[in-house]
């Protein structure tokens, strides 16, 4: 394999405009969407769309954040890189790791859920050996070039947006009784089986790991902004649309879902667009719909191989991983780091086979506390490096400076350590939450570890180096 050394020189800008657009919409768009949701509403019942409603602002405010910061200072490693430039070595390690051990949790989620497709199509193959399959196929995607990797999620991104859109409008016109053969539900749905709040508001509360999740992804823009013909253009244009794909999106198919279907039906939390598709007896509808989430779950792995092999890459290229995660192939991929990560989302995908009725929704809970804690570094950042530039004569570029700053990105912040203690509270999430902070201690540690520890072994390397040549030649070599 020709690799050479991790340089900003050797990573191809050559991400068009188009690309980075429906990259910013395809990384979210997945198995949060069209599996999680189901767990979601099972979760909270139609108040789901309360816990979506509540995370995608956090995730209009927290893209509003990055868009000042990364137009400012676009770079692969994005946020990782505005941490280390505002609190030093450390924190941009931590951001980074941390971020990096989000992703291959979300591999292995998606993973399963393609499998399940697969093996619901083709029974006598195992879903968690499907998975397995289709972490292969996106991995040699993204070993080929970056170009490649736009131009395939470009068009599976293109098939979600119209397939989404449809179902949407075809369960609109189920609400409103213009179905042939469809009665309007009315309220009954929402209304029904408990109440708007069946679960009360710690419901609510524990659902909204999985709108963490769900949303997970928007971010990958900014990551990707390092390849881009114009990083600055991209970011600023995809930033500003995220709230009307989040809201439509998200909020306009779940809001289908629960107007239609009653929240504690079965087969809402197993599938709820096919069942969704079912009920209104469209059962081609349904078999498309199968179809689709199958190349839109591929479409989202491909985006997280991605991410984190990009994320990997900035660590390795800052000395806060082993520089042969930062080396790049001739194609300008960095193939060593895709390896690794796509060899831990394996490990959480083969826990399908020994826990199949936990392993899912255990791995999107898990996954969503590490995006949450990577969210509120970026806030706190935002804050830190947003003064700096302002005290010192920089102001954030036109239609990306932060809204009501710094008032509005303290009040980000509190409301999201208030969340993560709640988060600890509740039963249903205490445990993951309490997990993701002791990976983020852990990370930590070894950061700091690290950094004390790196010089020193740089430069006993040095002298090594030079007892060994002086040796050889009998004169030191300067």
């Amino acid at each position: 394999m020709n690799t050479q050394p991790s340089t900003d020189a050797t990573m191809r800008r050559s991400l068009q405009g188009r690309h980075m657009t429906m990259i910013s919409i395809g990384g979210a768009v997945g198995a949060g969407l069209f599996v999680g949701s189901g767990a979601g509403i099972a979760t909270a019942g139609p108040a789901i769309l309360v816990s979506y409603g509540v995370t995608a602002l956090l995730v209009v405010v927290i893209m509003r954040m990055l868009a000042e910061m990364s137009v400012a200072r676009p770079d692969t490693g994005a946020f990782a890189h505005h941490a280390r430039t505002a609190f030093g070595r450390w924190a941009g390690s931590t951001t980074g790791w941390m971020y990096w051990f989000g992703w291959p949790l979300g591999m292995a989620v998606e993973s399963i859920a393609v499998g399940k497709i697969l093996h619901g199509w083709i029974p006598t193959v195992p879903a968690w050996l499907a998975a397995l399959g289709l972490l292969l196929l996106v991995t040699a995607i993204n070993f080929i070039s970056v170009r490649i990797y736009g131009e395939v999620e470009f068009w599976a991104v293109l098939l979600k947006v119209i397939v989404i859109l449809g179902f949407i409008s075809v369960g609109l016109l189920a609400i409103f009784g213009v179905l042939p053969g469809v009665g309007a539900p009315g309220t009954s749905n929402i209304l029904g089986a408990g109440g708007f709040f069946p679960m009360g508001i710690s419901g609510v509360i524990s659902a909204t790991a999985i709108a963490v999740f769900s949303f997970s992804g928007t971010e990958i823009v900014t990551i990707a902004a390092g390849e881009a013909a114009d990083p600055a253009a991209a970011i600023a244009k995809s930033t500003r649309t995220v709230v009307y794909r989040v809201s439509i999106f998200y909020l306009g198919s779940l809001a289908v879902i629960v107007m239609l279907l009653p929240w504690n039906s079965g087969e809402v939390g197993e599938s709820p667009f096919v069942a969704t598709l079912e009920h209104l007896g469209l059962k081609n509808g349904a078999a498309v719909i199968s179809a689709v989430v199958f190349v839109s779950l591929m479409s989202t792995m491909n985006s997280q191989v991605y991410a984190s092999s990009r994320m990997m890459y900035t660590l390795a290229r800052d000395e806060d991983a082993p520089s042969f995660l930062g080396r790049l192939s001739s194609a300008g991929t960095p193939r060593n780091a895709i390896i690794i990560t796509v060899g831990l989302a394996m490990g959480g995908a083969v826990l399908q086979f020994f826990y199949p009725t936990e392993a899912f929704i255990r791995l999107v809970n898990v996954g969503g506390c590490t995006v949450y804690l990577t969210w509120l570094t970026i806030a706190v950042t935002q804050i830190f490096l947003g003064r700096r530039d302002r005290r010192e004569g920089r102001p954030p570029a036109a239609g990306t400076a932060m809204w009501f700053f710094p008032y509005a990105s303290w009040v980000i912040v509190a409301a999201m350590v208030a969340l993560m203690f709640v988060l600890l509270a509740l039963p249903a999430t205490r445990a993951d939450m309490a997990g993701a902070l002791i990976l983020t201690a852990l990370v930590v540690t070894a950061s700091v570890w690290w950094q004390r520890e790196h010089p020193k072994r740089a430069a006993r390397r040095a002298v090594t180096q030079d007892v060994t040549a002086t040796s050889t030649s009998g004169t030191p070599v300067r």
